[in-house]
């Protein structure tokens, strides 16, 4: 059995890296490639993101959102 906590820290480095530490390799790599397009989006809209618009709020609570997820996530599946 894995620890829950080294999990949940691994997923706050970044999505999919707790899940890949507890075996869910599946698990691990969609949350690896959601995370990364995430990032590509923000970055690619990053002007967007200082004004606070809409497509700026979107993104920021999709990433928080999806980083809270895949914590929890890790740490129930651990």
């Amino acid at each position: 059995m894995k620890n829950k906590k080294v999990a949940a820290l691994l997923s706050l480095l970044f999505p999919g890296l707790g899940h890949l530490y507890i075996g869910k390799y599946i698990d691990g790599i969609i949350f690896l490639i959601t995370g990364l397009f995430l990032w590509f989006v923000a970055y690619l809209k990053s002007e967007l993101i200082f004004q606070f618009n809409n497509q700026a709020v979107i993104i920021l609570v999709a990433l928080i959102g999806f980083y809270l997820y895949t914590i929890f996530d890790s740490y129930k599946k651990a």
